[in-house]
């Protein structure tokens, strides 16, 4: 018994044996992976600038600092959102020079002058300089938005407290 048999045997079944089967030429090969999303293909995904920081997007990280005597409202921050962009706040953290100073520390902040709800006269337990504790807040065009801090009766002394913000700023453009 012959095991190594030709291979086109079953070919002239097919009506035109090798030959027409050498004629239909080389198929284009398909890639085997599916293409990267870019530019060029693919779906356009916009996403909430709010709650992801959009292509073009300006980075924010901004500290500030004030020696504040006990029971005195201090202010540790202001950041001017540019024209024509809002600010998304992502983190908030605390520092001293001495650390244990900010067990006295409650602190809040403001939009144009205005408190922000949820966030007034909250403990400095919150995040520190390294480690930003996430919150959420937005201002929009031109908004001054500042962080104060109120040291308790107990701090008994004055101290240098610090704030760091982080975030970014964005355009929001319609759908087109």
């Amino acid at each position: 018994m012959n095991r190594l048999r030709p291979q086109n045997a079953g070919l002239s079944r097919l009506g035109g044996g090798l030959e027409a089967v050498r004629s239909v030429g080389h198929g284009a090969p398909e890639p085997s992976q599916p293409g990267a999303l870019g530019p060029q293909t693919g779906t356009w995904v916009r996403l909430p600038g709010a709650n992801f920081p959009p292509a073009g997007a300006l980075p924010v990280d901004e500290m500030g600092d004030a020696n504040i005597a006990p029971t005195v409202t201090g202010l540790l921050l202001t950041y001017t959102v540019p024209t024509n962009l809002i600010l998304r706040v992502e983190g908030i953290g605390f520092g001293a020079d001495d650390e244990t100073a900010l067990a006295f520390l409650s602190w809040s902040m403001q939009l144009n002058g205005d408190t922000v709800p949820g966030y007034v006269n909250k403990p400095s337990a919150v995040g520190s300089i390294r480690n930003l504790t996430p919150i959420f807040q937005i201002a929009g065009t031109s908004s001054i938005l500042t962080v104060t801090a109120t040291p308790a009766a107990a701090a008994v002394l004055t101290y240098r407290y610090i704030c760091r913000i982080r975030g970014w700023c964005y355009s929001e453009k319609g759908a087109s």
